[in-house]
């Protein structure tokens, strides 16, 4: 119903909940995947072999294996596949890219993420299918390559116990990155805070430059803060990801956001949970 209803609001055509439907009309370029995590991978393949252009909601595969079909198939259809990385997009996250760019020695990247949220019940808490990690942690493995620019090659971490309910151990994580330029970044990501602990704060430190984005609501670069008080939207990139993904395609580009940094993030949380269960650094290969 709810499907059935925006399909009139918007004035589509039609609405279906036989996704091979709309993999069989011709007249369907581009499919936007956002199901639940463990099917993003079998759908874009699906959606590559049937000839459609891909946008597919993070995180865009569970494994290695689903990363490299993926590679295989959108080269054998000649189509694009993107990943939902808004933050990439967002005016809260840009104006650090910016200042980095002009970086010209290895810096710091440390960030914190708190969504307590994801916990209980709730499904995306489930490390079977992804849980916390893969399912958003793959959001700043993405944000710390893009900042600096600079590949992630290895990583260390821990997270809590995982011989108790609750806490899911696998979601609470703190890890450590080096990156190819020698820069190093660091990511704490937890599901127990409460509501009003903050949601992320992501800081960068270069030479002569510290900057500051907190929760989509404010930026601070060498102490000038800019902030934004929407009652309603936070302004996170979505609408901005979108058009430009749509653009690039109707002018026959690659999107900004490829299948690699979707198979990028996904190694690298895969490589985070694996050095929390060996403790040991791991290695993070690439695709």
């Amino acid at each position: 119903m709810r499907g059935k209803s925006y399909a009139q609001r918007f004035g589509a055509n039609y609405c279906t909940t036989d996704y091979d439907e709309i993999l069989n009309d011709p007249d369907v370029d581009v499919v936007l995947i956002a199901s639940r995590n463990q099917l993003h991978a079998s759908q874009t393949i699906a959606a590559l072999k049937a000839g459609k252009h891909v946008f597919v909601e993070k995180p865009m595969a569970l494994t290695m294996e689903e990363c490299r079909e993926i590679h295989e198939a959108a080269q054998q259809a000649g189509r694009h596949v993107s990943v939902g990385f808004n933050r990439r997009f967002s005016t809260f996250y840009t104006p650090l890219k910016e200042k980095l760019i002009k970086r010209s020695a290895p810096a710091v990247v440390n960030c914190r993420v708190n969504s307590p949220g994801i916990s209980g019940d709730y499904w995306m808490a489930d490390p079977k299918i992804g849980g916390a990690i893969l399912g958003e942690a793959c959001h700043f493995v993405d944000l710390m390559f893009w900042l600096l620019d600079s590949e992630p090659v290895r990583v260390s971490a821990y997270t809590l116990p995982t011989d108790v309910k609750e806490p899911i151990g696998m979601n609470n994580l703190a890890a450590s990155f080096q990156f190819a330029d020698g820069s190093v970044g660091s990511l704490t990501y937890c599901t127990m805070g409460s509501d009003t602990s903050g949601g992320e704060r992501v800081e960068v430190f270069a030479q002569g430059l510290g900057a500051t984005t907190e929760d989509f609501q404010r930026v601070t670069i060498s102490g000038k803060t800019q902030t934004s008080k929407s009652k309603y939207f936070a302004e996170k990139g979505y609408e901005a990801q979108l058009e430009s993904f749509l653009r690039r395609i109707k002018n026959g580009q690659a999107p900004v956001v490829t299948h690699i940094d979707g198979a990028r993030a996904t190694i690298g949380c895969l490589a985070m949970l694996e050095s929390a269960k060996t403790f040991a650094s791991v290695e993070i290969e690439s695709l």
